[in-house]
């Protein structure tokens, strides 16, 4: 008897083991026939995106993403498969089909959800559409060109402290201001990789996980929690120091009520937020004018430098409407962000329904995006596309205006836009001031300049030497 039910429950076990064995496969062969034969399967691209995105995960670990996606975009045209369930575009036509769409195109949660800074939502990286207008609406004022003109005595002050002085109240001064500045600059700029990984490793920014890491990684990781807590010492002080008649940044958001919580925000919304601003406006900014540096000083470009000297003096000093409206000065910052866009990435939206575009229908749940580095380059919009040519802009296409996309565009586009380029402006118009000669450093390397995509550029040698001298006609 004993023996018969070791049997019988030897045969039941190996039959749930079989029936359990036949679902899985049968549910691998469905998964693998989707992937082959679904909804994607007419969207060209390499055979291995039919399963993985891993090749171009490994890419973005390099900081060499996008270079990937134009090679691939050569290859197999302007839409391309490049994951099981993404695709890539590349043609600025389709722009406004997924950014400036009222419905049926939402941010996709697998790229915002790392990039919270303080573990709470943040204007960046919000989903829901109700809860990023309220925050945006909460955060606009001070953006607006009237409320940054307040912000002009900073500005020409010091512009690298600009974020953190008109942000929070917050001076760097005292024998150690210069370090103390750069030491914040290092550690937004080290944690920007932080975001990369958390993308590529999630289990990475769990509990600590990250900064135990060895090398690059860990490294990163670590930078991020030092400015985190930089970060919450600033707003503490901004807390302490600033007052409801002070033009602040951050003064909407701490004092006034966001309509979708119908409360005003909590200390570490405060502080997840002025993470956000650091980060937006400490690099991206800067490395905008490091490329216009770089692109006048180079020696076949004398004339450039030498035209842009020629219209800021043909302007009175301080005239910042006269800057803003001078169309040689618009046309160097809007080829150099052409050319040199601070923000390469794709940015990712997920499709709630099906969307057309050219002959191909991408279905709902498809991830779709655009790398405007890609279409900036675009030779039937821009010829000579990778030549520096300000003068391009002096007789601008509609199709130039419209595929230039260096602050995004739609209801999420770049919230301090007005901001950088008030920056720009009295940068370039304190430089051509100074009566100074640029020219590139002897020891600069051709491959310096590179940039490195890791969401924001950088420059893979990571400096910018010139050679300055004083006097003469610049």
């Amino acid at each position: 008897m004993g023996t018969t039910q070791y049997t019988i429950a030897r045969l039941s076990q190996d039959l749930n083991t079989w029936v359990l064995l036949g679902v899985s496969t049968l549910l691998g062969i469905a998964f693998l026939l989707r992937l082959l034969f679904g909804p994607w399967r007419h969207i060209p691209g390499r055979f291995s995106a039919k399963f993985t995105g891993i090749a171009l995960r490994v890419q973005s670990m390099r900081g060499r993403r996008v270079y990937e996606l134009d090679r691939l975009h050569a290859k197999y045209g302007p839409i391309v498969r490049i994951g099981p369930d993404e695709v890539s575009i590349s043609d600025w036509r389709h722009l406004r089909t997924i950014y400036h769409a009222k419905s049926g195109v939402i941010k996709d949660a697998r790229f915002c959800d790392p990039i919270r800074m303080f573990g709470q939502h943040n204007i960046f990286q919000m989903i829901d559409p109700a809860e990023h207008a309220a925050r945006r609406k909460l955060s606009s004022s001070p953006y607006s060109l009237q409320s940054i003109a307040q912000l002009d005595p900073i500005i020409q002050k010091q512009s690298l402290e600009v974020i953190c002085q008109a942000g929070f109240a917050k001076e760097f001064t005292g024998p150690t201001a210069t370090d103390d500045a750069r030491h914040l600059l290092d550690l937004i700029d080290g944690s920007a990789a932080a975001f990369m990984y958390s993308a590529s490793i999630p289990f990475a920014s769990i509990r600590g996980v990250g900064s135990r890491l060895p090398g690059p990684i860990g490294a990163s990781y670590r930078a991020f929690a030092d400015w985190q807590q930089v970060s919450r010492d600033m707003v503490d002080h901004f807390l302490q120091h600033s007052s409801e008649e002070t033009k602040y940044l951050l003064n909407p958001l701490s004092q006034s009520t966001d309509r979708f919580l119908n409360r005003k925000l909590a200390h570490n919304e405060l502080v997840e937020e002025a993470m956000t601003y650091m980060f937006a406006g400490s690099g991206t900014t800067s490395t905008t004018l490091t490329y216009i540096l770089y692109e006048i000083a180079k020696p076949n470009h004398r004339h450039i430098q030498d035209r842009l000297y020629q219209e800021v003096h043909g302007l009175q000093e301080g005239d910042i409407t006269g800057l803003r409206n001078n169309e040689y000065v618009n046309a160097v910052i809007k080829e150099t962000m052409r050319l040199h866009p601070t923000i390469i990435s794709t940015l990712p939206r997920l499709l709630t329904e099906p969307m057309q575009l050219n002959n191909v229908c991408v279905p709902a749940g498809t991830i779709v995006g655009m790398q405007n580095w890609i279409h900036h380059r675009n030779p039937v919009v821009f010829p000579s596309p990778e030549s520096f040519v300000p003068d391009r802009w002096l007789d601008a296409t509609v199709e130039m205006e419209s595929s230039l996309t260096p602050f995004g565009i739609g209801r999420r586009n770049c919230i301090g836009q007005n901001l950088a380029w008030q920056e720009l402006y009295w940068a370039i118009d304190s430089l051509m001031r100074a009566g100074v000669q640029l020219e590139l450093g002897v020891e600069m390397g051709n491959w310096e300049m590179e940039k490195i995509d890791r969401f924001n550029i950088a420059p893979r040698g990571k400096r910018l030497m010139l050679a300055v001298t004083k006097g003469g006609k610049i």
